[in-house]
């Protein structure tokens, strides 16, 4: 690493057909498992109750242009198509090296749907064993990986005490599901002791993508999953911005992840004025506007966002984050400083390095001196140039990826 910075606050670890092993051992044929039910999608995770996960394939996608039929026929592939870096840290630091970074934050991958497992035992167990598995993964480098533990939210007090392992063994921060149960919202003053647990720990409490506790992110259409997902986001924000939580915990801190950033200036400009319309205190009972608890108790991830740039002004450059999603089918691995110098080409060089650098430390409490807006990377090693991030990217990595061995 040289004296420039550069920070992916959302990327991934991808969850081996192996790790779910134990599981079976525990649960038989009710444990989540890696199956593959088509051949021609490829193996999907096996919630253990008829239902069945995203697809594996979709994990390690990246830099394939999506409209094309090799893109299809890729599914099938599964694991075939992960990188080394998946699954050898060592590997894995090379590919940050191309891509430009110094440091990821690690959410899982495969797991996301198993928060819409309803047996809590089942639940527990996998996340205590995903807890276990990404710390290992990520001691290896502890510098430049940082791991996010994942926890049921049905049985506070055990979230609570894996919550506290979890900090013990390096986790910065936990995945929660990014859209409550519909019988027992956030907003509900049974989760207090669960916040305060983690407003007392410093432990920030993330909601990525898919890991809604129903499916769809309790939205009424398939779309609520992926192109419509923010839908679902913007209600569990507005849910909790709303009822209070934030003014009990002032030091509590939720990440929305994944879902783009564009959303979020309508969304606080919509309950802002809620507030003032419905009489602001006298009926909200709440001091601050949504939009300034929004700034103090909130944080969102971007990845390829121009529109969400474009609102910085009003959802605050100091909650926004970045990451690449490597090495996801959506990630921009590896363009990211070429896809930053072009949505970040009307910022400053202090908002860049608060977006890049800056916000990701301090949230997470990572291990690196801020020196300033020189720190952040303006550029990095050359890749294949590209004009547009999306939909053109090359194709010569289509099929191309190394096999697992």
């Amino acid at each position: 690493m040289g004296d420039q910075l550069c920070i992916s606050a959302d990327s991934h670890v991808v969850e081996s057909a192996e790790f779910f092993e134990p599981l079976a051992e525990m649960f038989g044929e009710r444990a989540p498992r890696v199956v593959i039910d088509d051949p021609a999608k490829g193996p999907q995770l096996s919630l253990g109750d008829g239902r069945l996960g995203l697809t594996i394939a979709g994990f390690f996608q990246q830099n394939v242009d999506f409209t094309s039929p090799e893109a299809r026929a890729l599914l099938a592939k599964g694991y075939e198509l992960a990188r080394p870096g998946c699954y050898d840290v060592a590997e894995r630091l090379k590919d940050q090296d191309l891509d430009g970074l110094d440091a990821e934050v690690i959410y899982p991958s495969v797991i996301f749907n198993v928060y819409q497992v309803e047996d809590l035992d089942i639940l527990k167990a996998t996340f205590s064993l995903y807890n276990d598995w990404a710390a290992d993964y990520c001691k290896q480098f502890p510098a430049r990986l940082f791991p996010l533990a994942s926890v049921q939210l049905y049985d506070l007090d055990e979230a609570i005490k894996e919550m506290e392992r979890a900090k013990a063994m390096g986790h910065v921060g936990l995945s929660i599901p990014a859209s409550a149960p519909p019988n027992r919202r956030y907003s509900d003053p049974w989760y207090d002791k669960f916040w305060a647990a983690a407003q007392d720990l410093d432990m920030s409490l993330n909601m990525h993508i898919f890991t809604g506790a129903t499916a769809n992110h309790g939205m009424p259409f398939a779309q609520g999953t992926s192109a419509l997902s923010f839908t679902g986001a913007a209600f569990t924000v507005a849910d909790i911005l709303q009822s209070g939580v934030c003014e009990r915990f002032p030091r509590i801190k939720f990440v929305m992840t994944e879902f783009e950033a564009g959303w979020v200036g309508i969304t606080l400009k919509r309950l802002d004025w809620a507030y003032i319309r419905g009489g602001g205190e006298r009926t909200f009972g709440l001091p601050m506007k949504p939009s300034e608890y929004w700034r103090r108790n909130f944080w969102v991830t971007f990845e390829d966002d121009p529109l969400g740039i474009m609102t910085k002004d009003f959802i605050g450059v100091d909650t926004m984050i970045w990451g690449n999603d490597y090495p996801h089918g959506d990630s921009v691995f590896p363009h990211s400083q070429q896809v930053l110098s072009e949505i970040l080409s009307d910022c400053t060089p202090e908002e860049r390095w608060k977006m890049t650098v800056k916000n990701a430390v301090e949230l997470y409490n990572l291990p690196f001196k801020l020196e300033g807006p020189d720190q952040a990377r303006i550029n990095h090693v050359p890749v294949p140039e590209v004009k547009s991030w999306r939909n053109s990217l090359p194709l010569a990595t289509v099929g191309s990826a190394t096999p697992m061995t």
